[in-house]
């Protein structure tokens, strides 16, 4: 009566038949209803504590593509990070308008790459704020000699060329989740250390056993 999806009119009636059954056999009504009480105040608080797992949980999603997919989620769930996997080619996608983005790239915060002009070499990094605002950041750190970040100190050391935001500054992963920027600015700094396009300057941090499963593939597929 009080679990199952019933009709608005049909959990009065179960009631009245649990009452009557009682009555033959002598059950004191206080005590199932008593029960009742007892089994509804069980539910709500079932029912609020879901509803807060379900806010609480962190969610990562992926397309699929192959099996090496889910293994390259392990990283995510050694950070107490859920997986979900959704197809990217059914029919309602195909055939639903695109829809247009109105925020400028550079106004997008997420996981970036700077490309040195001189090496092309590339430094990734992770920002909660405009690209706009964190490329001006590397850009102020040169100009005043101070090597705060590794982008800045290649430049520096190595008397290399930076250029403007359009030239060398590219987004690699859009997202406003906070929690999301660490475990995706290690998949893209290992993914680039591993095809030796990242410069010697940032630490690739330990390879991990995901690097073996062909990131270079699965790189393209990783979606919000």
């Amino acid at each position: 009566m009080l679990s199952l999806p019933l009709t608005k009119e049909r959990p009065t009636y179960e009631w009245e038949t649990i009452q009557n059954t009682a009555r033959n056999k002598n059950f004191p009504n206080k005590l199932i209803t008593n029960l009742k009480q007892q089994i509804q105040r069980n539910t709500t608080h079932q029912k609020s504590d879901r509803k807060e797992n379900i806010n609480n949980t962190k969610w990562a999603t992926f397309t699929y593509y192959s099996p090496k997919v889910t293994k390259i989620t392990n990283l995510f769930k050694q950070m107490d990070i859920k997986i979900a996997f959704k197809n990217n080619n059914t029919i309602s996608q195909i055939f639903r308008p695109k829809a247009t983005n109105s925020t400028p790239i550079y106004n997008k915060s997420g996981i970036y790459k700077l490309t040195c002009k001189t090496c092309q070499h590339v430094y990734v990094g992770q920002t909660s704020r405009s690209l706009k605002q964190r490329y001006q950041e590397h850009i102020r750190y040169i100009r005043n000699n101070d090597p705060q970040s590794a982008f800045a100190q290649h430049i520096l050391n190595n008397q290399h060329e930076y250029g403007t935001i359009e030239e060398i500054m590219k987004l690699l992963k859009p997202t406003n989740h906070t929690s999301m920027l660490i475990p995706y600015e290690l998949f893209f700094i290992q993914s680039h250390h591993q095809h030796g396009q990242l410069i010697s300057e940032q630490n690739p941090g330990e390879l991990n056993p995901f690097i073996q499963l062909g990131l270079d593939t699965i790189q393209t597929h990783v979606t919000t």
